[in-house]
């Protein structure tokens, strides 16, 4: 490899810290996906319930309204790094013992709900120090790049995860993709140990002595005070996607069910259109720094809703597996660049000291509504056994809720600074 190559190399990268901290979200991706496959069709094979499966979606998301503030103050008080290694640890844990329960032969549901759920608990408590870390390694400058390439990482493992858990499923049963599972928690534990940077926010540096049930609340009124007052454009951004994911879950929770009723695919083929919506999501990762050199996020977001909503109401009429996935994979294509534009807004319109308190803020609001839309498509489903009914409401509540976005604080640049002036 010729100098001129290896230093043209050398200028792309992002740093060392930065590729751990990635490596480290990929690996741990990876088996986000296995369990969030392996776990609803378990449910499925045990109940052959629609409202039982959606459940285990409730579930997941449920720890989301119950920590995510508690979240985002352990974020800006303490190293994140660190809060990033202990989740993955626990998330080990939790894994590994649920891995003993299915291996030990029991054909409890109620011990699957309980795994779904303890498991989504480490989930709020880390990711703001995690989406909190980022702008810390890496420049203003390369914010939408760096973003893109956590996405693109989390979907190329969405790609891969559902595909692994289908083949693991198959192979050695739900026990021995759950065992993997475990592993993949660990792995991304010990790439996090191996980031030297440390990443401590202004925050948790000369902090008081007064009691933390004060400093808690003052921390958290803090946040909410920043996006109703200071930044409206963030708490628009969350209303929409509270609404957003409230269509899109009535689908998305109800999609094991609908391939496997409706469209009679085996776990295989169910595999395949799970693993489509991550290389969807790739190609949409890729155009991120494209999109984020020449548009406003408010506007990239609001537009790419009203783009999925109007791809949700045209999967209706599909019924082959190629068809499915290619729409499924556009969709998703679209909801990548949505939330890349969303963590960049954030990342460069928040201080740094409360970065972790908004970001859990915001996405407190903003994944509100997943729990109540999962239960609420699998009671839909039992009284009304018509899925495509459901899905018609899920893309036409996305399509009016991206349109009405148009006249909110969203839909203008005031206030957001221009890359090119970074």
């Amino acid at each position: 490899m010729s100098t001129d190559v290896r230093a043209a190399l050398a200028k792309r990268r992002l740093g060392a810290p930065y590729e751990l901290l990635l490596f480290a979200f990929v690996v741990s991706g990876l088996g986000n996906w296995i369990y969030r496959l392996a776990l609803p069709l378990m449910v499925f094979e045990l109940t052959g319930s629609a409202l039982n499966t959606a459940v285990v979606y409730a579930l997941e998301y449920a720890p989301l309204l119950l920590l995510s503030l508690p979240g985002g103050v352990i974020a800006d008080r303490f190293e994140r790094r660190r809060i990033l290694v202990v989740g993955d640890l626990a998330a080990t844990v939790l894994a590994g013992v649920l891995a003993l329960v299915v291996t030990s032969g029991s054909s409890s549901v109620l011990l699957v709900y309980l795994a779904a759920f303890l498991l989504a608990c480490v989930e709020p408590l880390y990711y703001p120090a995690f989406q909190g870390m980022v702008p810390d390694l890496v420049r203003d400058k390369d914010l939408e790049r760096a973003n893109a390439w956590m996405q693109m990482g989390d979907n190329v493992m969405s790609l891969a995860g559902p595909a692994v858990a289908g083949v693991l499923i198959a192979a050695v049963g739900y026990e021995g993709a759950i065992w993997a599972d475990a592993g993949t928690f660990a792995v991304s534990a010990l790439a996090m140990v191996a980031i030297r940077t440390r990443s401590k926010p202004p925050a948790a540096q000369g902090a008081g002595t007064e009691p933390v049930r004060r400093d808690l609340l003052r921390e958290v009124k803090d946040s909410l005070v920043h996006i109703t007052r200071d930044n409206r454009p963030l708490l628009s951004g969350a209303v929409l996607f509270a609404l957003a994911n409230l269509g899109t879950w009535l689908v998305q929770a109800n999609l094991v069910y609908y391939l496997s009723d409706y469209q009679s695919m085996s776990s295989a083929l169910i595999g395949v259109v799970f693993a489509a919506q991550g290389a969807g999501a790739v190609l949409g990762a890729a155009v991120c720094p494209w999109l984020g050199r020449r548009f406003a996020p408010g506007r990239v977001v609001i537009a790419g809703t009203v783009l999925a909503g109007a791809g949700i109401v045209l999967l209706i009429p599909l019924r082959d597996v190629v068809s499915i996935s290619v729409l499924w994979a556009l969709i998703y294509g679209i909801g990548t660049v949505n939330m890349v534009s969303w963590f960049v807004l954030r990342q460069r319109t928040v201080p740094p000291q409360m970065l972790g308190r908004v970001v859990a803020t915001t996405r407190m609001i903003a994944f509100m509504s997943i729990p109540v839309a999962s239960v609420l498509g699998g009671v839909l489903e039992q009284r009304w056994h018509n899925m495509y009914l459901i899905i018609a409401i899920a893309g036409g509540l996305r399509l009016l809720v991206g349109l009405g976005a148009l006249l909110s604080p969203l839909n203008s640049a005031a206030g957001w600074r221009n890359p090119a002036d970074s």
